[in-house]
């Protein structure tokens, strides 16, 4: 094997060498590389999906389903397994291409992951590279400005889900079961007379990691505020007292953001470990639609 840090100490890359399988590798030895470096990257495995799930069990089994997420995602093996999913968005025609920008996963709800697995299916024939950047460098290089700002000001999602939405996205057609899931989840919920529910949760857009007691920015202010650019008016973020996010903020983010992102170029049977309390992901836009990338979710583990 050979092991290679991708950015100081953030991310390794673990790659296997002739006469090398995946049954050699040291778990243990893994775990502590995660807890250090949030990523692990396994190139050149030729791991097949039974092989990649397996092996992804050993690092702890309680894998979530997307219901409550903010999006609709594939399931992989619906009806089997619901917690294998695919990155593409259910919507019932061909899967959208374009780029995503970098974020943490779930942040919008309590129930979150604490760490994420991607495994490459398929890798588009160009392009179509999931991004990382390492919320901890990015916190630190924020100005004191920033800093001080989000110290003082939590974000608040806010969400309408419209009749015929909520039921795919809470999988039930009882709003109340409906409103019992989000608000087990931390949110407040109205129901409006149209049966639309309307949800609000508010966190802060900074937590301290779960492994090294550090400092991160981590959230969903990037991918809320592109869809409301893009003229979508039904999930916005806005600070926790009403007020938008300034443009000076997300101007400087992205900036950093840029300047640190590491892009990873997937080869089919590569899977990655991402620590979903240090780790922002995205992606960058593709045209080939036969690109799939499948995500299991932990929600907890014993490390």
């Amino acid at each position: 094997m050979l092991y290679t840090n991708i950015r100081g100490n953030f991310g390794t890359e673990i790659r296997c060498e002739a006469g090398d399988s995946i049954s050699d590798l040291d778990v243990q030895k893994l775990i502590e590389l995660f807890k250090k470096s949030g990523v692990l990257l396994f190139r050149d495995f030729n791991t097949d999906l039974d092989e990649f799930n397996c092996f992804a069990e050993q690092f702890g089994a309680d894998f979530m389903t997307y219901k409550g997420g903010g999006y609709i995602r594939r399931k992989v093996n619906e009806g089997v397994d619901e917690t294998l999913l695919s990155v593409n968005y259910d919507h019932g025609r061909e899967q959208d291409t374009f780029g995503l920008p970098l974020h943490g996963e779930m942040y919008y709800v309590d129930q979150r992951p604490v760490a994420l697995w991607f495994y490459c299916m398929m890798p588009a024939a160009s392009d179509g590279e999931t991004t990382i950047c390492d919320g901890s460098e990015l916190y630190d290089e924020l100005s004191d400005e920033i800093k001080q700002l989000l110290k003082v000001k939590r974000l608040k999602y806010i969400r309408t889900y419209l009749d015929g939405e909520w039921q795919k996205v809470y999988e039930t057609d009882d709003i109340n079961d409906a409103v019992g899931f989000a608000e087990s989840n931390g949110l407040t919920v109205k129901v409006d007379t149209n049966s639309a529910l309307n949800t609000e949760y508010i966190y802060p857009a900074v937590i301290t990691g779960r492994w090294g007691g550090r400092k991160v920015y981590i959230n969903n202010i990037l991918t809320v505020q592109w869809q409301e650019d893009m003229g979508r008016k039904t999930s916005i973020v806005r600070f926790e007292d009403g007020e938008p996010i300034p443009r000076s903020l997300i101007d400087e983010v992205v900036s950093i953001q840029q300047r640190i992102m590491i892009p990873i170029a997937w080869k089919k049977g590569d899977f990655t470990l991402l620590d979903n309390t240090r780790t922002l992901h995205g992606r960058r836009a593709f045209t080939d639609t036969k690109r799939d990338v499948y995500l299991r979710m932990v929600r907890t583990v014993d490390f």
